[in-house]
């Protein structure tokens, strides 16, 4: 497959998360997705081979960041590396797959119920993932915690959550957002004067 190639099923891909999002998978058609394109139903068939196919592409999308956090917290790095890229990979994805992750924390009904049930446990997976690499730190002596859940749905939600307010045009990259957001969670919003008063 040509880079142009890649690029115009892409865009199929984007353009189909977004029409699934608003009217749903199985109102949604071929007809549709290619007229929002600009192109006729059987050049569509070029990028995609069918519906199915758009979708199992999108749940990949939604499950391969998942599964990436889910192999991170398995590994044998540090606690406190761990966190750290669990939530670089979440942010950069909701970053740079904005339909995509909307329609996996918003629209997931919409979705047949055997993808809508894999997604749902891939998320409970991230969920586990992150309060057991909050454990591991606490014990190991890296984290001060004193609620593992109410911190680790926290982090889950400042990395989840992107997708709202990210603008590609704005001034930093998911990767900056990312450091940004893990340095305010680890250090706080206090100076150290004030946090010996607190």
């Amino acid at each position: 497959m040509t880079a142009g190639t890649t690029e115009r099923r892409d865009e199929v891909i984007r353009v189909a998360t977004r029409l699934f999002a608003a009217k749903g998978y199985y109102a949604t058609t071929l007809d549709q997705i290619a007229e929002e394109i600009g192109i006729t139903k059987p050049a569509l068939y070029y990028y995609i081979t069918n519906k199915e196919d758009i979708l199992r592409t999108i749940i990949n999308q939604m499950l391969e960041p998942m599964q990436e956090a889910v192999d991170i917290g398995k590994s044998s790095m540090s606690p406190v590396e761990k966190l750290r890229k669990i939530m670089k990979t979440l942010i950069q994805s909701a970053a740079e797959r904005k339909e995509t992750t909307l329609l996996a924390f918003e629209q997931a009904n919409i979705l047949p119920k055997r993808s809508r049930d894999a997604l749902r446990r891939r998320q409970k997976e991230v969920e586990h993932t992150v309060m057991q690499v909050l454990k591991e730190g606490i014990e190991q002596g890296y984290f001060v915690v004193s609620d593992v859940k109410m911190a680790g749905f926290t982090i889950l939600a400042a990395s989840n959550w992107i997708y709202h307010w990210y603008q590609p045009e704005g001034r930093m990259t998911p990767l900056e957002i990312a450091e940004h957001c893990i340095k305010l969670l680890e250090n706080g919003y206090l100076k150290a004067e004030y946090k010996e008063h607190s």
